[in-house]
């Protein structure tokens, strides 16, 4: 299965929406979110999701959640560490991380969730 970094036919130029986040604290997050493959019995989701700058704070990340970034930049931090991921990089982002998602900037990822 191919992922296109520009979303299936249309998607990159499709009008954004108000993106849901888990405690917002800066910013309207507006961006689009395309799920490439899905699967229920194994909770396995992946995708591309695209969002304009925001900040929000997670209690209790719901999921495992690996991640390759397309464009931009964001800043996870808590009160045991801070670190920026950019274009071009790969992390993951563990079940249960406690702490903030700063994206000063647009960004545009690959997505593999697994719940």
């Amino acid at each position: 299965m191919k992922f296109s970094k520009v979303g299936p036919d249309g998607w990159i130029d499709a009008e954004n929406i108000t993106l849901e986040t888990s405690k917002l604290i800066e910013g309207i997050p507006k961006g689009r979110d395309h799920i490439y493959y899905q699967n229920d019995e194994t909770q396995v989701t992946s995708g591309i999701w695209r969002s304009s700058p925001y900040t929000e704070w997670y209690d209790n990340y719901p999921c495992d959640e690996f991640m390759y970034i397309l464009e931009g930049y964001v800043i996870l931090e808590n009160d045991e560490f801070s670190e920026r991921y950019e274009k071009g990089e790969a992390f993951l982002l563990p079940k249960g991380f406690k702490g903030y998602w700063r994206q000063p900037v647009s960004m545009l990822k690959f997505y593999v969730i697994i719940k």
